[in-house]
């Protein structure tokens, strides 16, 4: 049975949510399987032989009395067992992600940097790791000229840079607010590619979570001064949720790249193929232009000759956002928006428009963005599946005479 279920559960078998790295977590994994099969074993064992085994009693004593004694103690042990099972699934409620996988960005909680209780969440896991620092690890593998192996202390011994960069998931949809802005600090990708010296050849690196996740992008992302291997999320330690101890940031790509609770960083030479990319999202991961509204609320009644500040964000990675534009009547025509806060080249830009409307009616508000090196958002709208939404975020405003 121990051997058809490391068969069975080899795939992720390199899953640790404490933190070890995929090859020492494989071990780890299959002895502890080992032992849960033997004390089981046992268990039952001792259990059906206290259940079978008849104690000598005085021949006047009730025919069946001592086993009927064992069977109601066993019974009683059955009881408490499951108790035990349901303050264990309880617990496991209580520590699953179901109270924020899907946590978005409210309207009142837009700023130039997102706080890490506010910021969004996307998870794949029921029950994310709780990766322990003192026993996580960090390998760089694969090919390799100089295999290298992590620690926590090893890793923020190194020098590091500190960079706003802003996320987004795949799955955010026009208008959504699967999207934040921090400042995370960590360490240049390539400072631990280049100790490691990769072999010719290499096109990719593949990324591997303590949870088994996995996902890719080229070596010249990798090698990009811009990409991190972080522990700090807004002067703070990662929380648990966003990867903690340590995760990869890399710019411009939708989230799902950005891999957390990071334990290995394998160097191939061919295309390999991720989680997701495993289940048809891609192949383009870049994030195109976007942006959107996010204030005022537009279900109040807006008055006609009253000057209404439309506010949002606008988003062009790795390029920087040069200007915003809006429409109040569908597109027609378009007015230039103040950008706020301009952000960097890596990070969101916030907008805002003042707007008085002449007269009651439906108006279509629309907006745009275009980055530094011209190039305009695009317009045609598009699902987020397989690579991601495009389109204007278009929004009706209902003004009052």
């Amino acid at each position: 049975a121990w051997a058809a279920s490391l068969v069975f559960l080899w795939p992720v078998l390199g899953a640790n949510f404490r933190g070890l790295p995929p090859g020492t977590a494989r071990w780890v994994t299959g002895a502890g399987l080992l032992l849960s099969y033997a004390v089981y074993a046992m268990v039952l064992l001792l259990t059906y032989r206290y259940i079978t085994t008849r104690v000598r009693t005085p021949d006047d004593a009730p025919n069946g009395e001592p086993i009927g004694r064992r069977a109601l103690l066993v019974g009683g042990v059955g009881v408490v067992a499951g108790l035990a099972t349901a303050g264990l699934l309880r617990r496991l409620y209580n520590l699953s992600t179901f109270s924020y996988d899907g946590l978005r960005l409210r309207p009142a909680d837009f700023g130039p940097i997102t706080s890490n209780d506010k910021f969004y969440v996307v998870t794949k896991n029921i029950v994310d790791p709780s990766v322990a620092k003192s026993a996580w690890r960090l390998e760089v593998t694969g090919m390799v000229e100089r295999p290298h192996t992590y620690s926590f202390g090893d890793l923020t011994a190194l020098p590091s840079t500190t960079q706003e960069t802003t996320l987004m998931c795949i799955s955010n949809g026009v208008g959504d607010t699967l999207i934040s802005n921090a400042a995370w600090k960590g360490v240049p990708m390539r400072t631990l590619l280049g100790a490691a010296s990769p072999q010719r050849g290499v096109v990719e690196i593949v990324l591997h979570g303590a949870d088994g996740y996995t996902d890719t992008f080229a070596i010249d992302k990798a090698m990009d001064p811009a990409t991190l291997v972080v522990y700090e999320m807004n002067g703070e330690p990662l929380p648990e949720r966003h990867g903690f101890p340590v995760r990869v940031i890399a710019p411009g790509l939708f989230g799902e790249k950005n891999v957390k609770w990071v334990t290995q960083i394998e160097l191939v030479d061919h295309d390999a193929k991720g989680f997701y990319e495993q289940q048809g999202w891609g192949p383009s991961f870049a994030i195109p232009i976007r942006s959107g509204f996010y204030a005022p609320d537009l279900r109040r009644g807006i008055q006609a000759g009253s000057p209404v500040t439309l506010k949002g964000f606008a988003f062009a990675p790795t390029e920087g956002v040069s200007k915003v534009e809006v429409s109040t009547n569908g597109g027609r025509s378009w007015q230039p928006a103040t950008i706020n806060h301009p952000g960097t080249p890596l990070s969101w830009s916030l907008w805002s428009y003042t707007w008085v409307p002449a007269k009651a009616g439906n108006y279509k508000l629309v907006v745009r963005a275009f980055d530094t090196t011209g190039a305009v958002q695009n317009g045609r709208f598009r699902r987020t599946v397989p690579q991601g939404g495009t389109g204007y975020h278009r929004v009706t405003a209902r003004v009052q005479a």
